[in-house]
């Protein structure tokens, strides 16, 4: 016995504060990822007592390719402030397709841009969970009353429950045979440090490029000191992404020459999956949460990182399937719908659809959560008549008394609005 303590002692030195706790710590949940789903699992865990264990693969902060756009309504959901880390308040927003634009305002700046890194190490600041960074998962193996974490680096984490939040291509998924099927868009960013004039000229406006890639758009996203841009489409073709990103960026005035690709896979919710066992549950973009139509996806990993917190201090895990199907699930399958139609006819919905400045309200409603996709296609439909309506008048109005008129009438029904 005293040999063996003394082993055991060299050991624990050797390696201290980790090997010795693996073998007396069993966990109430493991977290794997800290971007928003697992770190506001981990939070919300942890602020009802619950010993948490939350692992991360790279050093946090760390940066993340993702635009960064959110509503401000999001950011209440927390009990602590964010307004720090909101590097530009969206004043417009702006559509193209090929030679055409409209600029839309957003009048209440409910639209804010962060940037992922700081946007994650903040929630995890706030978390009362131990945290592990540089940590990689290799295996997740479920048991009938535990669930093992075993790590590329030789350690293995015990605990009674598990939130995979670790990413489009789960290793905890992959290892519990879930989401087979999963469906993978592509998308690939640049934070570019453009000049000053440039700079100006996207400052707090966000640009949505349409009509230059098939099934998909461009972006441009403002931030403090650079401009994120971006693009993401469907199925591309080998190279399609970078070369269109390139062209597109050009005609804006924006040079992409020696700034870093950083490419990443969007889950793009299609179906009904299979999301949890009876012990795990998937969360954020290893649910496949992300918008089939827009492509947005913090908003669906903090709902559902919540909500995965929720149905584990409830211990009704059987529920989150379905109460994940019922909040977001299927308003994403009508918005799956909706990016079919859209991509097979995109210049007809650009001018019905994008040019009508109500039907950026009920978006703007969508991303905080105040509408879904069935209220938002009723009010652009339902707006269309009065939209051609004021089109018809306004045109009118230009071609007898000029363009002033012509503007004033636009103004008058959509305040803010140009062209």
């Amino acid at each position: 016995m005293k040999h063996w303590n003394a082993c055991a002692a060299a050991s624990y030195k050797a390696q201290p504060c980790w090997w010795f706790e693996m073998v007396a710590k069993i966990y109430d949940v493991i977290v794997v990822g800290g971007g928003p789903a697992g770190g506001t699992a981990a939070y919300f865990l942890g602020q009802a007592g619950l010993r948490v264990l939350l692992l991360e693969k790279e050093r946090i902060p760390r940066y993340k390719t993702c635009g960064g756009g959110l509503s401000a309504r999001l950011l209440e959901m927390f009990p602590f402030s964010f307004d720090h880390l909101i590097q530009a308040r969206v004043e417009s927003i702006c559509y193209a397709f090929q030679n055409d634009w409209i600029t839309v305002p957003v009048q209440d700046r409910s639209l804010v841009m962060v940037m992922r890194s700081d946007f994650d190490a903040h929630i995890l600041s706030h978390a009362r969970a131990e945290i592990r960074t540089g940590v990689s998962v290799r295996e997740v193996i479920e048991k009938d009353d535990r669930v093992l974490v075993h790590t590329r680096e030789g350690y293995t984490f015990e605990s009674r429950y598990l939130v995979a939040a670790d990413g489009a291509n789960s290793i905890a998924a992959r290892s519990l045979g879930l989401r087979r099927k999963r469906t993978l868009a592509a998308a690939i960013e640049m934070e570019v440090p453009a000049a000053p004039e440039i700079m100006q000229r996207f400052a707090n406006t966000v640009l949505f490029v349409f009509g230059e890639v098939r099934r998909g758009y461009l972006w441009v996203f403002p931030k403090a000191e650079h401009l994120s841009v971006g693009i993401g489409a469907m199925r591309p073709k080998p190279g399609e992404l970078q070369a269109t990103l390139k062209r597109v960026m050009d005609r804006f005035g924006i040079p992409l020459t020696g700034v870093p690709v950083h490419g990443h896979p969007l889950p793009i919710y299609l179906r009904h999956e299979r999301i949890a066992t009876a012990r795990t549950l998937l969360a954020g973009d290893a649910a496949g949460l992300v918008d089939p139509f827009n492509g947005e996806g913090i908003r669906f990993a903090v709902k559902s990182g919540r909500l995965a917190a929720e149905s584990i201090l409830s211990g009704r895990l059987e529920r989150y399937p379905a109460t994940i199907h019922r909040q977001i699930g299927r308003n994403h399958s009508v918005a799956a719908g909706l990016a079919l139609f859209f991509y097979q006819f995109p210049r007809a919905c650009y001018l019905f659809g994008m040019r009508n400045p109500f039907t950026t309200q009920a978006f703007l409603d969508l991303l905080s959560d105040r509408a879904g996709y069935p209220e938002v296609l009723l009010r652009m439909f339902g707006t269309l008549p009065t939209y051609l309506a004021t089109e018809s008048l306004a045109l009118l109005a230009g071609s007898l008394a000029g363009p002033e008129q012509e503007r004033r009438i636009r103004s008058a029904i959509y305040p803010g609005f140009s062209r």
